[in-house]
């Protein structure tokens, strides 16, 4: 069997506690997204592959993907309070110890505007496309001076005698 398809398949009855898999079949008959959510997480813990799941649950294999990815990660918690407080789960009982911790302290508000090292570029850049605008000119000049030498150049008017 290829890596690819062992990520794929979770050993049957591993993936799911059994206070997750009752939850999970009560919210598997909303007919609604954590309803499907929830068919296509109780088939990967029945055995399916991630790609069976998503047909039997009528997702595509990538949000499985995803939504598996996010179960490792946060257990019940995928699904939002209302969702657990109607199948009978306590919303804070369903999340990890570190997601339990209090959120961090909100950070200082940006200030508005442009940093200096913004404004530092912008006049760069101003800069050099002036002088490119310069050089720009100056050779269509050029261009155009070589242009009037060259057509007095090889044509010599004959003098009527």
């Amino acid at each position: 069997m290829s890596n690819h398809i062992q990520d794929d398949v979770v050993q049957e009855g591993k993936l799911l506690s059994a206070q997750e898999r009752v939850a999970f079949r009560m919210i598997s008959t909303g007919n609604d997204l954590h309803g499907q959510r929830a068919l296509a997480l109780l088939a990967i813990d029945e055995g399916a592959t991630q790609a069976q799941a998503a047909q039997q649950a009528g997702l595509t294999p990538g949000q499985v993907k995803y939504w598996l990815g996010k179960f490792r990660e946060i257990r019940l918690a995928i699904f939002p309070d209302q969702v657990l407080e109607s199948v009978g789960q306590d919303p804070m009982g369903s999340q990890p110890e570190m997601a339990k911790e209090p959120p961090p302290a909100a950070e200082k508000p940006k200030k508005k505007g442009k940093s200096k090292k913004a404004k530092d570029t912008k006049k760069k850049k101003t800069k050099k496309s002036k002088k490119k605008k310069g050089k720009k000119a100056g050779k269509k000049k050029d261009k155009k001076a070589k242009n009037k030498q060259g057509k007095g150049k090889g044509k010599k008017k004959k003098k009527a005698s």
